[in-house]
């Protein structure tokens, strides 16, 4: 019988052919899919080893950042104390030095009315200022 070359004709070797090769690309596919599968489990893994790590990373970072608060904390008392014993001393000095002129009830009398004047003044500024604080909500 003649045949086209062009026309294509089912023939039993043919069919098994088309048959080996639809089995191979279904092993393939289910190859891949197992493939795509292990990728998936290996993204999964990497993204847990990953979060792990950052979460190691910023442990860390706070851990460091926490010892150098402290440390700033501590320098800011240490200041705070030395800066109070300053202005005792500075108080004591006035005291000192009034009392030659004034004696020392006089001289007393002058630095704690200037202390007490001093406190009032700043403590009315606070006041003023914090009743413009936007804290109800009324207000805003």
């Amino acid at each position: 019988m003649l045949q086209n070359k062009d026309i294509p004709v089912l023939d039993d070797e043919r069919l098994s052919e088309e048959t080996a090769n639809n089995a191979e690309h279904e092993a393939r596919a289910a190859s891949d899919a197992r493939t795509l599968t292990s990728q998936v489990n290996e993204l999964i893994e990497d993204v847990r080893v990953l979060a792990r790590a950052e979460v190691e990373y910023y442990r860390t970072k706070l851990s460091v950042n926490l010892a150098a608060t402290k440390r700033v904390l501590l320098l800011f008392g240490v200041a705070v104390v030395v800066g109070i014993m300053a202005i005792i001393a500075l108080i004591l000095g006035m005291l000192l030095v009034l009392s030659e002129y004034f004696g020392p009830l006089a001289a007393t009398g002058i630095v704690a009315g200037s202390a007490l004047l001093v406190a009032s003044v700043t403590m009315s500024m606070a006041i003023i200022r914090a009743r413009k604080l936007p804290l109800d909500e009324n207000n805003s």
